[in-house]
């Protein structure tokens, strides 16, 4: 064993880059490693998430029917109502929270001018079931009589709060609404759709987590009870959305006056006043604030269906362009390449469409704006990844050499595309033992290929290969016309095949493909192949998580954060996240996507070392970051993203133990967590972990945090990575491994 321990150890210097042969004399074998255990105490802690989260935003528990309004001379109103609670009658006044208001319709908007509230004292009879709102003012507003105006009445509320989240997000078990047209009703369609807002939140959708989108399941009441507050004509005061990607510094002082306006110039505050209409608060909020998750011209996501109406002409205004663009923006902070100040060739006075219209001298809106990312999507409705499919058709192996087919085929003619121009790389990765991790990573640097004594950047990857390049352990048999064959050669790791402790790999290829915009996004697709029976195994491995949980926030894996050639297979994505790398971008996390992933989601920062905290530019976007809640307000969610029953302790047979990175050095904050060093660990220390970690991190719980470590230790591993973590991990995996066999 300790023979083959060496060589994993050798094998094992990776992404770290280290300058020098591992020493392989340098450690002991690990005394304290020990399974872990625990499933005994947890078995079903990733339903209990689920479970809990499941109980929260239910539809339809609460109802309210039979809504009617009535004007008494001179100036009282009367709202009627019914409601249950899971069937049975409930008085308005035994919710937790409710509200009722008017908002007048000008047959175009929502205004300002006549919106009132109705909520006055609540009275219930027993017998009738019927709730009584009666509000008496003597204010000009509440003398006469609403149904004379076209407008609408809201009910709205929550009963049953169960946390607060950030931005004003109660998590409450039963949200309820009910709307009202009154005069003679109210025509108002909306131009985005309420499905567009549940892909990425809750479902039902709820603004604040319990303000309906969409009532009774009716998709003409879509945005309505979003429209009593998000007035066309209301004085916006979120001054820091625009502020944030236009004057950085200057959003600083404006939050940190209490939001006083008299730190404005008169010229300032022309220029970034807005109206709190529906588009302007929502555009604004997820192009300036929230760190939006897919590129924002993806306006079909929102607005499915409706791209002819967002993008007509008469909606080419400087209002529509300021509501996702910054004006000016700030070369520093990297915002100014799509201010209008930049990519407007004129200045912004004057109707756009006079020149911006069909038949006119420049572009019309829908020319400029498609309404998708122009990489994801070859044209509306039609993405690349669908026009254009790669699969992998073969393969066969040999004297440990695997020779691989693959084809790309155009499902859909695109103009200007043309399969044969894929550049494909080719990926091999090496399970280790029975599990789903990888031994060999095919993204590692492993070799040192050029002789020199060290293993860094000039070497090659271990298993990736580029089809047309320069690989020492790759080659191109073929490539034509769309259809490739490759060999890859694996006798490095020969000793790992013969002894079992490599049974599968897993084949992926990554297909760069360009139109006339640059690359666009298709799938990578991969398959399972198994060395013994020197055939495909389609069935060793199924991803715990639903792509389309993915897609629904991202559209598209990778565009926003990776290359768009990597998209369409978690599997793919998991031949780089492996357990043995540390998270290089994050703190005190693994680079495996288990890891990873629950980080990112869980609100923690990339490169906090990189963060000067004394800047307070710099200090207030990280603060910004580890504010923003899960979008489907509970991290607990997990089927947001996994199939069902697939989020309980990990199987620590089916995964390999993991390297935890380090602590960052951070500058200009007197932080309370001290030094963390780099730990082994084990798969559910690794994958549930960190959550609980990101949130100790975001926390800067450094009680909680050593706790948690300290928990983490006593129900498995947490191991010290010493000076050469690669040989500590070697010899923690053999270890663990070999209690399965």
């Amino acid at each position: 064993m300790q023979t083959k321990t060496r060589l994993i150890a050798l094998m094992f210097a990776l992404g770290a880059l280290l300058v020098g042969t591992s020493s392989v004399f340098a450690q002991e074998p690990c005394a304290d490693v020990q399974p872990e255990s625990c499933v005994i105490c947890h078995e079903g802690a990733g339903a209990a998430h689920q479970a809990s989260y499941d109980e929260l935003y239910q539809d339809g528990v609460i109802k309210v029917t039979d809504l009617t309004y009535e004007y008494v001379a001179p100036d009282t109103h009367i709202v009627t109502f019914r409601m249950t609670k899971d069937g049975k009658p409930i008085g308005a006044a035994d919710v937790e929270s409710i509200g009722i208001y008017y908002v007048p319709y000008t047959g175009t908007s929502f205004e300002s001018a006549g919106r009132q509230t109705l909520k006055g004292t609540l009275s219930y009879d027993a017998g009738t079931g019927v709730s009584t709102s009666t509000i008496t003012n003597s204010d000009a507003a509440y003398s006469s009589d609403l149904d004379s105006v076209d407008g609408l009445i809201a009910i709205y509320g929550r009963d049953e709060t169960v946390g607060r989240l950030p931005a004003r997000v109660y998590q409450n078990k039963y949200p309820f609404a009910a709307v009202l047209e009154l005069g003679g009703g109210v025509d108002y369609v909306s131009a985005a759709n309420n499905d567009g807002c549940e892909k990425c939140h809750t479902v039902p959708y709820l603004k604040h987590s319990y303000i309906y989108g969409q009532v009774d399941q009716d998709p003409t009441t879509d945005m309505y009870t979003c429209k009593v507050c998000h007035l066309d004509n209301g004085e916006g005061g979120h001054l820091e959305w625009q502020l944030l990607v236009d004057d950085p510094e200057k959003a600083v002082e404006w939050l940190h006056s209490d939001e006083d306006l008299s730190i404005f110039t008169p010229e300032q505050l022309e220029l970034y006043a807005y109206k709190t209409s529906l588009m302007n608060d929502v555009h604004m909020s997820h192009a300036m604030e929230f760190p939006y998750p897919q590129s924002m011209a993806n306006c079909v996501t929102c607005h499915e269906g409706k791209l002819d109406v967002i993008l007509a002409d008469d909606k080419f205004t400087v209002e529509t362009c300021k509501s996702c663009h910054p004006v000016n923006g700030s070369e520093e902070h990297g915002t100014a390449e799509l201010a209008l100040a930049t990519i407007v060739p004129h200045g912004l006075e004057g109707n756009c469409s006079n020149c911006h219209s069909s038949g006119r001298i420049a572009a019309p809106f829908s020319d400029i704006h498609p309404g998708y990312d122009t990489m994801i999507y070859a044209a509306e409705g039609l993405k690349y990844s669908d026009a254009v499919v790669v699969t992998i058709d073969a393969a066969s192996v040999a004297d440990n050499k695997i020779t691989i087919q693959f084809s790309a085929a155009e499902v859909t003619d695109l103009a200007g595309i043309d399969v044969a121009d894929i550049i494909p790389t080719v990926m091999v990765g090496m399970y280790g033992w029975d599990t789903k991790d990888f031994i060999v990573g095919p993204h590692e640097r492993l070799v040192d290929d050029n002789g020199d004594g060290v293993i860094d950047r000039n070497d090659s990857r271990a298993l990736e290969y580029e089809v047309g390049s320069e690989h020492p352990r790759a080659t191109t048999v073929s490539a034509a016309g769309g259809a490739w064959e490759v060999v890859v050669d694996m006798s490095t790791w020969a000793d790992l095949i013969a002894d079992g402790s490599v049974k599968r790999v897993e084949i992926a290829v990554m297909p760069e493909l360009e139109d006339v915009d640059g690359v666009v996004a298709l799938d990578a697709p991969s398959r399972t192949f198994d060395l013994g029976t020197n055939d495909f195994d389609d069935d060793y491995f199924s991803p715990i998580v639903d792509l389309e949980g993915c897609h629904n926030c991202h559209e598209a894996l990778a565009t926003n954060y990776h290359s768009p050639d990597r998209g369409g297979s978690i599997v793919t994505c998991r031949m780089c996240h492996i357990t043995k790398s540390r998270g290089s971008h994050l703190e005190m996390q693994s680079r495996s996507l288990d890891s990873y992933i629950h980080a990112i989601h869980s609100g923690q920062a990339f490169d906090i070392g990189d963060v000067n905290f004394a800047d307070p530019v710099e200090a207030l976007h990280y603060d910004h970051h580890i504010g923003f809640p899960y979008p489907t307000h509970g991290i607990t969610n997990c089927e947001s993203c996994h199939n069902p029953g697939t989020y309980n302790v990990p199987d620590q047979s089916k995964s390999l133990p993991g390297a935890l990175s380090a602590s960052d050095s951070i500058e200009g904050w007197d932080r309370n967590i001290g030094e963390v060093p780099l730990y082994i660990t084990g798969p559910a220390s690794r994958a549930c972990g960190a959550c609980h970690r990101a949130e100790m991190i975001n926390a800067d719980d450094a009680n909680g945090l050593i706790s948690l470590n300290q928990h983490m230790k006593q129900g498995g591993y947490l191991i010290e990575g010493g000076d050469d973590y690669t040989i500590t991990l070697a010899e923690v995996i053999e270890y663990i491994m070999a209690l399965f066999k």
